[in-house]
């Protein structure tokens, strides 16, 4: 009799090998969904990420000017998709230039930095209209010939284009805006996100910029309320 009852809690025990099989069919399929949907939603996060990185960069050149009394350069390097820090040092020199810091850009297949895109007509409204950033072969020895945005944060305050010279000689003030946005997998020229940063180049003042097609005023950039680590 004891054996018949073992015999019959011992069938009722454990799970079947199908019923395994099954939970773990369950455990992939939910696994392969919350992948897809994480890789979708980190991808969105991209120009946000990357604005936020080139923001912090260019607060902490406009911080370490004013308080270094010195001038900062940050260079936006589109043929090495990289960006920049540099202390210039001693303004009549190049040979004293040190990178202080430098962040990778993500592949232009992911997020383009630099001109606006083509379905965008207008920069964000700033008070005082703010240009477009110039990407052009460099003059510096860092970074001489490759396409380059160059923004140099003056111990006065100012942000100066980056003149004719490795040294800056006929720089002038200016602003700049900086756009981010990840293009259309149909048409690469025009954007799905973007974002933009504008620096104002007579008080340095740099603000992030997100573009909101929900919006019914004719120029769709709010302004994003967030700065970089090195505040606003």
């Amino acid at each position: 009799m004891n054996d018949c009852r073992n015999r019959s809690h011992s069938g009722e025990a454990g799970f079947s090998m199908i019923e395994l099989m099954m939970v773990v069919l369950v455990i992939i399929v939910l696994s392969s969904i919350s992948i897809f949907y994480l890789t979708g939603h980190r991808a969105l996060y991209k120009p946000d990420d990357q604005s936020l990185l080139i923001t912090d960069l260019l607060q902490e050149a406009r911080q370490r000017s004013l308080t270094q009394r010195e001038t900062m350069r940050v260079e936006v390097n589109i043929t090495r998709g990289t960006a920049r820090l540099i202390d210039e040092n001693t303004a009549a020199t190049t040979d004293d230039d040190s990178v202080l810091r430098e962040i990778a850009l993500f592949d232009t297949a992911v997020v383009n930095v630099g001109p606006r895109p083509a379905n965008i007509l207008d920069n964000p409204p700033e008070p005082f209209p703010v240009p477009n950033g110039t990407f052009v072969p460099s003059v510096y020895p860092t970074s001489v010939g490759d396409s380059v945005g160059t923004f140099r944060f003056m111990a006065n305050g100012t942000v100066v284009s980056a003149g004719n010279t490795g040294t800056g000689n006929g720089a002038v003030v200016t602003g700049a805006t900086i756009h981010i946005w990840s293009p259309n997998a149909a048409n690469p020229a025009n954007s799905d996100i973007a974002r933009a940063i504008t620096i104002i180049g007579a008080t340095g003042s740099i603000r992030l910029w997100e573009y909101d097609v929900n919006l019914t005023t004719t120029n769709k950039w709010k302004d994003a309320r967030r700065t970089g680590t090195y505040g606003g």
